[in-house]
């Protein structure tokens, strides 16, 4: 049997309507550097990057070090790259991880995301064979929100005082959290609601 590293290696590209999911590679750097320098653009996520340089060594240091489980989003129509979708916090024994995402702000509000995460969700539980997947959003980002429940997740709980915030050292920030459970995953592939 096949455990999860041996699944994930055989899943690095996925496809889409309109997407590429595939591994981030060194000549992403440009593309990347484009939305990770942008302040508002990553507000939520991480710290802007500086320099081109400081991408490349992001991109070397995180996803060509640890390729499984991490995907760059091209636009298949013109091979444009706009963001990632990683895949964390593995808990292999009960079959659970977390998921989160960067979105370049120009590709916003166009189901990019969530078409990507749909994508996702159908690997994490059909082809991996997961029980539960996790992904939070800071209260003040309703939008990160948003995508979680159009892909099915349900709101689990807030989480007050999760942390301070790395940009606002005098805003605590409240975390919500949302899940899928393989089962809720089923039940909607089984009984779509369109």
């Amino acid at each position: 049997m096949k455990n999860i590293y041996q699944l994930l290696a055989e899943h690095q590209v996925l496809e889409t309507e309109r997407l590429l999911l595939r591994p981030v590679t060194l000549a992403d750097a440009e593309e990347m550097f484009a939305y990770a320098c942008d302040s508002d653009n990553v507000r939520w996520s991480f710290m802007p990057n500086q320099s081109l340089d400081e991408t490349k060594h992001i991109i070397a240091s995180i996803y060509l070090a640890s390729p499984l489980g991490r995907w760059g989003i091209e636009l298949k129509e013109t091979g444009q790259f706009i963001g990632t979708l990683d895949m964390h916090n593995l808990v292999e024994a009960v079959g659970r991880a977390e998921f989160g995402y960067t979105l370049n702000k120009a590709f916003w509000n166009q189901g990019y995301m969530t078409e990507a995460a749909q994508a996702f969700l159908k690997l994490f539980f059909e082809d991996l064979g997961m029980n539960c997947l996790i992904a939070r959003h800071d209260q003040a980002n309703p939008a990160s929100g948003r995508v979680m429940a159009k892909i099915g997740m349900e709101f689990s709980h807030e989480e007050p005082y999760a942390k301070r915030d790395k940009k606002d050292p005098n805003r605590i920030v409240t975390m919500i959290h949302y899940r899928l459970t393989k089962e809720a995953y089923f039940n909607q592939v089984d009984n779509p609601v369109n």
